[in-house]
């Protein structure tokens, strides 16, 4: 038995299961805004390893 007195079994359902809410305009908005700058990191970086690993071969053909 619980602290309520009752054994724990009953018909009533524990919690309620609903749809969830479409997201709103502004955020799907947020959204893109914060994929499209994560992908300019993603190219910004890109082109630093570039220029990073070329800087890296020249010096490696010019000293060898």
């Amino acid at each position: 038995m619980g602290k309520d007195g009752e054994d724990g079994e009953g018909s009533d359902a524990d919690l309620t299961v609903t749809r969830p809410a479409e997201p709103s305009r502004a955020f799907q908005r947020e959204i893109r805004a914060a994929l499209r700058y994560e992908r300019g990191l993603f190219v910004k970086a890109l082109i630093a390893l570039a220029v990073v690993a070329v800087i890296v071969t020249i010096r490696t053909l010019y000293f060898a």
